[in-house]
């Protein structure tokens, strides 16, 4: 549902199911400055369509890797995103993202080499003197 189609202002459980977080987080995104203050109407806030698409934009970030000291520092003063500052953001995890795979790739190859090196030793080292050896060099 996107913010066009939401009412106007709602409670937190209704903004906690528009968004589909829990209250709970939606008042800690609050407390660290990641969505703007709510007005409140007696003792309860008053989430507006806006507040629902931080609240989504802050989950999708989340699930892109960002955490939320991360996300707080792409946050101008007024809780809105700093979109030349995100953008920079992306291209950095990115690059991280990128090493993390040559990384990972470098392990499995290192996996698949011992996978084929050890059937061998052990059929010819039964007392395991050479594949301990072999392991340890690995």
């Amino acid at each position: 549902m996107h913010a066009d189609r939401l009412p106007s202002h709602f409670t937190i459980g209704q903004a906690s199911r528009h968004s589909g977080v829990s209250a709970k987080a939606i008042r800690h995104y609050e407390s660290l400055g990641l969505i703007p203050s709510v007005p409140r109407r007696g003792s309860y806030r008053l989430y507006q369509a806006e507040h629902i698409d931080a609240i989504r934009l802050i989950r999708k970030a989340q699930s892109l890797g960002f955490t939320l000291a991360e996300l707080r520092q792409l946050c101008t003063d007024d809780c809105a995103p700093d979109w030349p500052r995100f953008v920079l953001a992306l291209s950095h995890k990115r690059e991280a993202l990128a090493a993390e795979i040559a990384r990972l790739q470098a392990l499995d190859a290192e996996l698949a080499e011992l996978q084929t090196t050890l059937p061998g030793l052990i059929a010819t080292e039964p007392d395991c003197v050479t594949l301990t050896t072999e392991l340890a060099r690995a």
